[in-house]
């Protein structure tokens, strides 16, 4: 049944909702001609500030025996309706008993649709909740996917979605530079695991992070070498420079001076040295604990 036919009943049974009647002939218009979801947002907003209308097809909606879906043909411009309202009973009912209904079910259809809508209604605060739910679906479709762990979404539909969310693209693409930044410390092999073109790579990296690539892999190295110098006394000078990709001892020699100005030497006492103070004190107050 279309949403439009249960919208002319709720009109008959509440003849002082003249709006619903108009509603109605605006949502056919807008299937019959195919019009873009921008144009739909545009030409259904208007009915959105109508409080008792809106109430009234929220409260039919929720009485039907089955779940709004792209199965009706005229789905589409209602969802646009009542996103435009900034009711909390519309809210409610969009974010609670569609999005985490469709979000428990799998239904990956609607939810790209709503990429759609969201993206054309992108900046209003009253929403928020529902790009969370929306970006949220997806972003663990993709996390399972880098960790190839079996989903139901298909890479095309991760890939539509990520293309209409940019917070859903900012996401994705952190989680890839915190997932291979152990497996690479150059910019250039990067891009390359996260499918990117380098150019393309590092300027998204700049807008995100506010520093280049190669200098923020810098840094990490920096803090890799740090933590096998004061966490890890067991190793050898050999060990940490294996463990951070240096081809050789020297290489690792010129890099510790160089970006840290001291001899690895050096950092490996510095390094012993904080790792016996903090041992001592771990003592310290751990026997101070047990005769207290």
């Amino acid at each position: 049944m279309k949403l439009t036919d249960l919208l002319r009943r709720t009109a008959e049974a509440n003849p002082q909702a003249a709006t619903l009647h108009s509603i109605a002939d605006k949502a056919e218009e807008l299937v019959e001609k195919r019009y873009s979801v921008r144009r739909m947002l545009r030409e259904m907003e208007s009915f959105a500030h109508d409080t008792k209308a809106m109430r009234l097809i929220v409260d039919a909606l929720r009485q039907l025996p089955y779940l709004p879906t792209l199965e009706q043909v005229d789905y589409k411009p209602y969802m646009a309706l009542i996103a435009c309202s900034p009711e909390n009973f519309a809210y409610c009912y969009l974010s609670n008993d569609l999005i985490a209904v469709y979000e428990a079910g799998y239904r990956t259809a609607e939810l790209m649709f709503f990429c759609d809508l969201l993206r054309c209604m992108r900046g209003r605060s009253y929403l928020n909740c529902v790009t969370n739910r929306v970006c949220d679906y997806f972003f663990r479709a993709r996390r399972d996917a880098l960790r190839h762990i079996v989903t139901p979404l298909k890479e095309f539909e991760m890939q539509y979605a990520e293309s209409r969310m940019k917070e859903l693209e900012k996401a994705v693409f952190m989680l890839k530079v915190k997932m291979y930044k152990w497996h690479t410390f150059t910019a250039e092999n990067m891009a390359r695991m996260c499918g990117m073109s380098y150019s393309h790579f590092r300027e998204r990296f700049e807008t995100y992070y506010g520093c280049s690539a190669t200098e923020w892999l810098r840094r990490e190295r920096i803090c890799r070498i740090m933590e096998d110098m004061t966490y890890r006394p067991e190793l050898t000078l050999k060990e940490v420079a294996e463990r951070n990709h240096f081809l050789s001892k020297s290489n690792f020699h010129d890099f510790c001076l160089k970006r840290m100005l001291k001899r690895p030497g050096k950092l490996k006492r510095e390094g012993y040295e904080k790792w016996c103070e903090r041992r001592l004190a771990y003592y310290n107050n751990h026997s101070q604990a047990c005769y207290r």
